[in-house]
């Protein structure tokens, strides 16, 4: 059975964000990862693959190595490359890579001083979420997070969104969704819930027509129409998700 499509009396009662590239930025300093994997095999990352094939996806790594292990040949293997990768997460996902997206304080501190509940649903597991979500002091404004090892499916299936409804006690027509990849969305959609895409600038080549407003970020999104306009009283799609895609080195 599809999920119920929102409708336009539907008042809105909780916001639910994704983590990585939504409140952290995160994609950067994994993006950096990956790249200098291939770099280590003498070959190039494109941006494109990533965003497209890595960015959100559980199982996109197990693509790049695939695309390793025909051109690195002989001696390597998906343990080996994934044993690298995680030395080289290491190296990278440390504050110097990894920061607060612009707009998070100012539009959580709001949203919470509308009364709106929030949540963290993320496909990652819980320690990480947490420990930049503690590192970072965002613990306090959310009523619930729920990660991706706490439930049986991971995005595109919207487990995670429903179990974070469910934890604040809304019911999925009453909630706005903000994520920043192509799996977020159709998650979001799939759970019935509204979704506000907001790309990192290295997705914004990827289509987000599937969801409901694309934003280029947190600093767009005004909390007085989020919250008390109907959806197709909003502003039209911005066309920032279409802008040409950045070289292959990170930001």
């Amino acid at each position: 059975m599809s999920a119920r499509v929102p409708a336009a009396t539907d008042p809105v009662k909780a916001v639910i964000f994704d983590h990585d590239g939504v409140l952290v930025n995160t994609v950067a300093a994994d993006f950096l990862a990956c790249s200098a994997l291939f770099a280590e095999h003498g070959t190039v990352l494109p941006a494109t693959l990533w965003a497209r094939e890595v960015c959100g996806h559980a199982d996109g790594y197990s693509r790049l190595f695939d695309i390793l292990l025909a051109s690195a040949g002989h001696g390597h293997t998906p343990e080996r490359l994934r044993e690298r990768l995680t030395e080289l997460w290491d190296r990278h996902f440390v504050p110097e890579h990894v920061s607060l997206m612009p707009g998070v304080r100012e539009l959580l501190a709001q949203l919470r001083d509308a009364g709106t509940a929030l949540a963290v649903a993320s496909s990652s597991d819980a320690g990480w979420v947490r420990r930049w979500l503690l590192y970072y002091d965002l613990e306090r404004y959310f009523d619930a997070v729920v990660t991706g090892d706490q439930v049986r499916r991971r995005k595109p299936d919207p487990a995670v969104h429903l179990a974070a409804a469910a934890a604040l006690g809304v019911a999925p027509c009453h909630c706005v969704v903000v994520e920043d990849s192509l799996t977020g969305v159709a998650a979001a959609r799939a759970a019935g819930m509204r979704v506000i895409a907001v790309p990192t600038e290295l997705t914004r080549m990827c289509d987000y027509s599937a969801a409901d407003q694309v934003l280029p970020g947190l600093t767009d999104v005004d909390p007085a129409r989020l919250l008390l306009a109907p959806p197709d009283s909003r502003p039209p799609r911005a066309h920032t998700a279409r802008r040409t895609a950045p070289d292959t080195e990170g930001p």
